[in-house]
């Protein structure tokens, strides 16, 4: 019994370990910028990578600079259109915007941009 209780659980922690490496499949523009927000910390390029359409690529100063938004701003709000995002700081100022392009059946990062 006691072996059967170690086997299952060393076989759930293997099972959620696994889960980790590949993102999560999109399937919205909500969820799509929630998964960046809840995860950019630990990305690495490939990993962002995987998120971004091959249409439209985002370079790593973007990378960078989303990184910083989210860390600095844990408070936000949002208005989205269509597959559009926008992404406010408490006081209503426009910290990002976000599109995303639906390619095979899951949702990509299109566009990331900043005002100016």
């Amino acid at each position: 019994m006691k072996k059967l209780l170690i086997l299952a659980l060393l076989s759930s922690f293997l099972l959620l370990t696994a889960c980790g490496q590949q993102p999560l499949t999109i399937r919205s523009t909500l969820e799509g910028d929630q998964y960046v927000r809840n995860n950019i910390e630990s990305f690495t390029g490939e990993t962002f990578d995987q998120l971004i359409s091959t249409e439209h690529p985002v370079d790593d100063s973007d990378i960078e600079k989303l990184k910083d938004i989210i860390s600095k701003n844990e408070q936000t709000r949002y208005t989205r259109y269509d597959d559009e995002l926008y992404r406010y700081n408490s006081t209503g100022e426009l910290l990002y915007y976000t599109k995303w392009n639906e390619e095979d059946g899951e949702y990509k990062l299109a566009a990331l941009e900043f005002p100016e």
